[in-house]
């Protein structure tokens, strides 16, 4: 591709670069670079990349789009914003894919992942080709790749849609991560319907300020970013949202009066039931998907199909046959009750979660869950709290220590519990979820939280196959 062609919509502030050269490929790794590549500086917390532009010319990097000036052998194109600029050539280099097809935005602390497959199995089952992209995978059409990130970056991202689009995709449902927008990851993409679940407690490792990381996540509701929202009026932030919002909104709750509503709520052991006003259109809604969390989930995405035009008797039938959500409130039988596999992993999540289990749990409920390394340590202690308040009798335990001692990580759980007696401390999650499993009496329920559908747990660096399934399958648990 010409450079000029993929430098399109950039702003440049000075240019040293053949404009008509045509360039292989963009690289931000000095190390991939190969003859002919683009090369974007981009900076960060851990390093600059600036200070490789030397090594990616040695590789044979054809041109260098940079922020400030760099004395190379080579041209150098000046930009206001180089993250920028990757998102926009990103999508130049792919030949805009992303309008040739409607997209659709899940943000939130959480529900993000459950509201964005339910919305994509509303959308196959209605007949429209749907692609999704997000922490469990990216899919379309039966093929799944691995995600690295929730919100891949803006190269893979705009690979991804080039290949669904290629394949005759009309809808592709995208998880944004806060860090995704921060770091402009879908800077210049529009989406048809960006989805507002919720917005508490997490990633302080990475933003100053529980405030900072909210203004991220709301700044993506602009008419530069989005066509229409879908939010959540029961959220304290998405209250805020609305009120400011220089877009269409949509807005749902079961607490607030909204344009979309649920009222009689029924959770029971073969999921949830209740009745949906959307847009004066009344549905009894049932689903296999269970708690109080999944009727948020359900209500956005279900007002986001019917704002894609899917009908209210195909909706119906739908969510009837919806499958559960990998890593979200997965069921297990064991040999004594049940035990409960969940992604939760923030204080809201976590509190959600045991809420939930609690109503469809006869005997005791017994809860494993740790907190991970090198992430908001603020969290822990109020992840500890919840624990304490929710169940009967707790197992702390390791989650992804990274680079952190897991007994101190543990330590910093426990002082949130308050004076709660009946907990054990077992730093080996396998062994964590073992001893729960042979504490259980008849009717018991062990909620195992934080990792969800992972098959790793990382420590010191590395990332070691594990699985929480393959514990509680080898203590006897059965799938129905």
């Amino acid at each position: 591709m010409k450079l000029k062609n993929l430098l399109e919509g950039v702003d440049i502030l000075s240019s040293s670069a053949d404009l008509t050269k045509d360039i292989a490929d963009i690289k931000i790794d000095s190390r991939l670079v190969a003859e002919g590549d683009a090369f974007i500086c981009l900076s960060g917390a851990t390093c600059d990349g600036h200070d490789y532009a030397a090594d990616a010319l040695k590789a044979g990097a054809a041109v260098i789009i940079a922020e400030k000036p760099i004395n190379c052998g080579c041209g150098v194109v000046i930009v206001k914003d180089t993250r920028i600029a990757y998102s926009l050539m990103s999508q130049n280099y792919f030949h805009n894919p992303a309008k040739s097809l409607k997209l659709v935005s899940v943000v939130g602390t959480n529900g993000k992942t459950s509201t964005a497959h339910i919305l994509e199995a509303i959308l196959s089952f209605s007949g429209i080709r749907t692609g999704i992209i997000g922490t469990l995978g990216h899919s379309f059409m039966g093929e799944r790749e691995e995600a690295l990130l929730t919100t891949p970056d803006p190269y893979k991202f705009n690979e991804l849609l080039r290949s669904m689009v290629d394949r005759g995709a009309e809808v592709v449902v995208s998880e944004v991560s806060a860090h995704a927008i921060y770091l402009k990851k879908l800077y210049g993409l529009t989406c048809d319907i960006a989805i507002f679940t919720n917005l508490t407690q997490d990633h302080l490792d990475f933003f100053q300020t529980f405030e900072d990381y909210a203004e991220t996540k709301l700044s993506y509701f602009t008419p530069e970013n989005v066509n229409m929202g879908v939010v959540n009026m029961d959220d304290e932030w998405g209250r805020k949202l609305i009120a400011a919002a220089k877009i269409p909104i949509v807005s749902y709750g079961l607490e607030t009066p909204s344009d979309v509503f649920a009222i009689d709520v029924r959770p029971n052991m073969d999921g949830v039931s209740f009745i949906l006003n959307i847009f004066d259109e009344i549905l009894d809604i049932s689903s296999p998907l269970y708690g109080y969390f999944n009727v948020y989930n359900l209500m956005s995405a279900i007002t986001a199909a019917r704002l894609l035009s899917v009908g209210a008797d195909t909706i119906l039938r739908a969510v009837k046959r919806i499958k559960e959500v990998e890593g979200r409130f997965n069921i297990i039988k064991s040999p004594k009750g049940m035990v409960i596999i969940d992604y939760a992993h923030t204080p809201d999540g976590l509190k959600n979660l045991l809420n939930s289990a609690r109503i469809i749990t006869k005997g005791q409920l017994i809860t494993v869950f740790g907190c991970g390394g090198n992430r908001d340590k603020f969290k822990r202690p109020l992840m500890g709290k919840i624990a304490a308040e929710y169940s009967d009798y707790i197992v702390i335990t390791s989650d992804n220590p990274r680079f952190e001692e897991p007994m101190q990580i543990m330590k910093d759980i426990e002082q949130g519990i308050n004076g709660f007696s009946r907990y054990k401390m077992i730093v080996n999650r396998a062994d964590a979820i073992a001893y729960a499993m042979q504490e259980m009496m008849e009717g018991d329920t062990v909620v195992v939280a934080g990792k969800g559908a992972e098959k790793y747990i990382e420590i010191a660096g590395e990332k070691r196959r594990y699985s929480d399934y393959d514990v509680v399958y080898r203590r006897g648990g059965k799938r129905e």
